[in-house]
């Protein structure tokens, strides 16, 4: 059963994103700002998406095979299209979520302190969970903006890390704050110049059946 071995296959990379974190290499990441935010973070909320992903595939099999799972799966379905509406409510909650655990005081918090650093971790899991239930509800064209917002939101966190002469995260130096910064405007860039002409592309080129204008 194709979707069967596909969930599974999910679950076990998302455990393996998540258990290679908590190897010398995740320390090897924290121990640079640009890794640690850019990076670290990254393979966390990528690895909450594909968890979230492998339930969803559970679920379609089991709703095949079972009809308390088939209702179940429907109720969730009904739930997540009534509350979470162009999946606005999630993509928001999951941007306060790391806009938290970006503010100085609690990021240093998490370096610092291991159980505050596991909680941080486990919320960017939760992110990752909340960007692929919203990402349910988005239409298709939609989904290439999102990506785009959050990468002009990244680059004004890294013009503001990039242009402060002081320490806003006092774990690292100012030059690694720099660094970061620059490393977050490069991301936005490279998502400008990618995800941009393929989304003018696909809302403005013609295909076989005819364009807008031939509306």
């Amino acid at each position: 059963m194709p979707a069967f071995r596909r969930d599974l296959t999910a679950v076990v990379i998302a455990s393996i994103m998540v258990l290679a974190m908590c190897t010398p290499l995740g320390e090897f990441l924290e121990a640079n700002l640009a890794a640690h935010m850019v990076a670290q973070h990254f393979v966390f909320i990528l690895a909450g998406f594909v968890y979230a992903y492998g339930i969803a595939l559970m679920l379609l099999v089991g709703s095949r095979l079972s009809r308390k799972v088939l209702h179940m799966r429907d109720a969730l379905e009904s739930a997540n299209s009534i509350f979470n509406n162009g999946g606005i409510p999630t993509f928001t909650i999951s941007a306060l979520l790391i806009a938290y655990w970006y503010i100085p005081t609690n990021f240093d918090a998490a370096v610092l302190v291991e159980s505050v650093h596991v909680e941080m971790h486990l919320t960017l899991l939760v992110v990752g969970v909340l960007i692929f239930i919203g990402s349910t509800q988005v239409a298709r064209r939609v989904r290439r903006i999102v990506p785009v917002i959050a990468g002009k939101a990244m680059g004004l966190y890294g013009m503001f890390l990039l242009l402060t002469p002081v320490n806003v995260y006092s774990i690292y130096s100012v030059s690694q704050q720099a660094n970061a910064g620059v490393v977050l405007l490069i991301i936005m860039l490279v998502m400008d110049f990618t995800l941009v002409p393929a989304w003018l592309y696909e809302y403005f080129g013609t295909n076989d059946s005819g364009s807008a204008f031939s509306k």
